[in-house]
C-alpha cells in the first residue's frame, strides 16, 4: 500500500504553488561550491566543475572562528556552540546532475580548498507536504550532503568515539535532514561520548526506477540509487570521520519507518559489508521485491511524463519532475528496493547468513499503534473527512490483505478485528466510527509489527545478535489518539523535546533513558539500561523489551495474541503493508 493523498488535495496544493526550488544550485552556506553554477535541479551539467569545492569566499567571516577539519574532498569549516561543533552540507559525493542523474553515486574529487558546512544542503526533489517539514527547504537534485555534530574535545582527540549515522524517513519520496528533528546539537550536547551524522539521499523518481529497458537506457543499469547514496555516504564516513574524532571501525546505522527500511537493506547488503558495525531499524523492514517492478515504475514514469526515451526525461528540469510528481503521483507509485543482484543479492537467504556471519549487531522494533499516525496524514479539511478518508484507505489495505490470504486467513483476519475491535481504549470505545478505525489500524499497525518480526527472526535464526522492541510509550496529542503512533519516539531519541509534530508533551527522563540504551548499543552493543537488561531475540522465546513511560521490561511475545493470528493466515510469507 502507498499513501491515498487525494487527487483533489494534491491538485489544490500545486495551484497554491506551495513548492520551493532552490533557483541558482547550492548556496554558498550550504557545503556546496560557492561559485555560480546553472541550476542543480535542470538535469544539466553546470557551468562550473560542481563537484570540485571551491575556494571559500569572504562570506565565511560570519563565523569568526571556524571549526575546520581537513577531509579528503576540502577542509570543512563549521561553527562551534555551547560546546559542540556541527558541519551542515558536507558533500559526500558528486551531485548527481547532468550525465550523473539516474547514476550511481560518485566519490567527490580530492580538494584542499575550504568548504563552508554553517548550514544545511538542499533536500532531494520532493514535493511539500505538511507531515513533512523538510519539503519546505530548498531542494534540488543536488543533494547528497551530510551533516556532523561532535563534542569539540573530541575533534582531535586521541580517543576515537562511537559514530552513529542516521537516515531519515518519509515513504522514500519525502524529507530530509533540515527537518528539526533530526538536529543533532541537543543529542551531542548529551552525549559527548557519541559523533552524530545525518545523511541525505535521493527520492523517488530520481531514486528508484530501472530504466534500463527502454529506449536510450541501456547505460541506466544503476537501480536502489537511494542505497548507494547511503553506501556512498558510509564510505565517506569511512574515509573522514577519523578527522572529526570519530572512530570508523565502530559505525552504528539507525534509520525510522522508510530510513529502517533502509538500515535493514544495508545489513544483508554485500556492498555495505564492513561499512558499520551496528544498526537500529525504527519501524521498517526490507520487502523483498524482484527487479521488474522498477521497470514497472520506470514505464509508470515515462507514461507520467508522456516521455519516449531517456532523451526525454533528460529534458525535464527538476522543477518540472516536482510538479509531475503532485500531478501524478510519481512517488507514491515508487517500487522501493529490489533484488537487482548486487546491492540486494537475489539468494536472500544467504544474504542473511552472510550479515550474521559478519558480526553486525541490531535492534529493531516498532510502535504499538504505528497506523494511528495516517489520521493526520490524510486528505481532508475537518477531523470528520479525515477520520472518513482515512478510514477508506484502511479499507482497501485491509482487502489487499485478505486477497493475499485463503478461506482460512481471511477468517482469521475478521478474528483480529474483532479482537482489535475489544480493546479500544474506552475513552474511544463510545464513538462507533472512531471504534471501528481504531480497530482498523490495529490491524495494520499488526500487519506491519508482523513484518518487521519476520525480519528479526531470519536475522536470529540465521545467527545474528538481535535485540527487538516494541513501543508503547504514547503520543499525548488527541489527533493522534493519544496513543503509540508511528514517529513517536523520534523526539525522544534526538533529544528535541520541543521539535515534534508526533509525541506531544516529551517526557525526559523517558527521552534520557532512551538516549542511553541507543547510546550503549552505539558504544558497547548492549542496549541494557538502567539494570533492565535487554534480552536476545529468537523465534523461540520471542524476548522483546516493551518501552513504555514508566517501566522498561523484556517480555517473551508481547504481541502474541496478533501474532498467532498472522501466522495461521500468513505464515513465513508476510503480507507487506508498504
Amino acid at each position: 500500500m502507498k499513501r491515498n493523498f487525494g487527487r483533489l488535495v494534491l491538485v489544490a496544493v500545486l495551484s497554491a504553488g506551495l513548492f520551493c526550488l532552490s533557483a541558482c544550485g547550492a548556496s554558498p552556506s550550504s557545503g556546496n561550491p560557492t561559485s555560480t553554477s546553472a541550476s542543480p535541479s535542470s538535469g544539466s551539467p553546470s557551468s562550473a566543475d560542481a563537484s570540485q569545492p571551491s575556494s571559500a569566499s569572504q562570506e565565511s567571516a560570519k563565523v569568526a572562528d571556524p571549526v575546520k577539519v581537513a577531509c579528503e574532498n576540502g577542509v570543512m569549516l563549521g561553527r562551534s556552540a555551547d560546546g559542540v561543533a556541527s558541519f551542515k552540507g558536507i558533500p559526500f559525493a558528486k551531485p548527481p546532475v547532468g550525465e550523473l542523474r539516474w547514476k550511481a553515486p560518485q566519490a567527490p574529487e580530492p580538494s584542499t580548498a575550504e568548504v563552508e558546512c554553517y548550514e544545511f544542503g538542499n533536500v532531494a526533489l520532493q514535493f511539500e507536504w505538511p507531515s513533512e517539514p523538510a519539503s519546505y527547504s530548498p531542494k534540488s537534485e543536488d543533494c547528497l550532503t551530510l551533516n556532523i555534530w561532535a563534542d569539540d574535545g573530541a575533534i582531535g582527540s586521541a580517543e576515537p568515539k562511537p559514530v552513529m549515522v542516521f537516515f531519515h524517513g518519509g515513504a522514500y519520496g519525502w524529507g530530509g535532514t533540515t527537518d528539526p528533528m533530526y538536529d543533532g546539537q541537543n543529542f551531542v550536547k548529551a552525549h559527548d561520548d557519541v559523533i552524530l551524522v545525518t545523511c541525505n539521499y535521493r527520492l523517488g523518481l530520481m531514486a528508484w526506477p530501472d530504466f534500463s529497458k527502454i529506449e536510450g537506457g541501456q547505460d541506466y543499469t544503476d537501480i536502489n540509487l537511494a542505497l548507494r547514496d547511503h553506501i556512498a555516504a558510509l564510505q565517506w564516513v569511512q574515509n573522514n570521520i577519523a578527522a572529526f574524532g570519530g572512530d570508523p571501525g565502530n559505525v552504528t546505522i539507525f534509520g525510522e519507518s522508510a530510513g529502517a527500511w533502509s538500515t535493514t537493506s544495508l545489513v544483508i547488503s554485500p556492498k555495505a559489508r564492513g561499512l558499520f558495525k551496528r544498526a537500529i531499524a525504527q519501524s521498517g523492514q526490507i520487502a523483498f521485491r524482484g527487479r521488474e517492478t522498477a521497470q514497472e515504475y520506470a514505464n509508470f514514469i515515462m507514461q507520467a511524463a508522456g516521455a519516449k526515451n531517456m532523451d526525454d526525461l533528460k529534458a525535464i528540469s527538476g522543477e518540472e519532475w516536482i510538479k509531475l510528481d503532485l500531478e501524478k503521483g510519481l512517488a507514491d507509485a515508487a517500487c522501493y528496493a529490489v533484488v537487482d543482484g548486487d546491492i540486494i543479492p537475489e539468494d536472500v537467504n544467504k544474504a542473511f547468513e552472510d550479515a550474521a556471519k559478519s558480526g553486525v549487531q541490531l535492534i529493531i522494533g516498532s510502535n504499538q499503534d504505528e497506523w494511528n499516525y495516517f489520521k493526520e496524514d490524510s486528505p481532508g479539511d475537518t477531523e470528520e473527512e479525515r477520520l472518513d478518508s482515512w478510514t477508506k484507505s484502511m479499507d482497501e489495505t485491509i482487502d489487499e490483505a485478505r486477497a493475499a490470504t485463503n478461506e482460512e486467513g481471511k477468517a482469521t483476519l475478521d478474528e483480529l478485528l474483532k479482537y482489535e475491535e475489544s480493546i479500544v481504549p474506552a475513552e474511544y470505545a463510545g464513538d462507533e466510527k472512531v471504534k471501528a478505525a481504531l480497530a482498523k489500524s490495529a490491524v495494520i499497525s499488526e500487519l506491519w509489527r508482523y513484518e518487521i518480526l519476520d525480519f528479526a527472526g531470519r536475522f536470529a535464526d540465521a545467527g545474528g545478535d538481535t535485540r527487538a522492541y516494541l513501543w508503547k510509550a504514547p503520543s499525548t496529542r488527541d489527533n493522534m489518539y493519544k496513543s503509540a503512533v508511528h514517529a513517536v519516539e523520534l523526539a525522544y531519541v534526538f533529544n528535541n523535546l520541543e521539535d515534534d509534530i508526533y509525541a506531544g508533551v516529551v517526557d525526559p527522563a523517558l527521552a534520557a533513558k532512551v538516549q542511553e540504551s541507543w547510546v550503549n548499543f552505539a558504544k558497547t552493543g548492549d542496549p541494557s539500561v538502567d539494570g533492565v537488561a535487554w534480552k536476545a531475540y529468537d523465534t523461540a522465546a520471542k524476548d522483546t523489551m516493551v518501552i513504555e513511560k514508566d517501566k522498561w521490561e523484556c517480555v517473551s511475545d508481547p504481541s502474541k495474541t496478533a501474532r498467532e493470528l498472522l501466522e495461521k493466515a500468513y505464515g513465513n510469507d508476510p503480507y507487506h503493508v508498504w
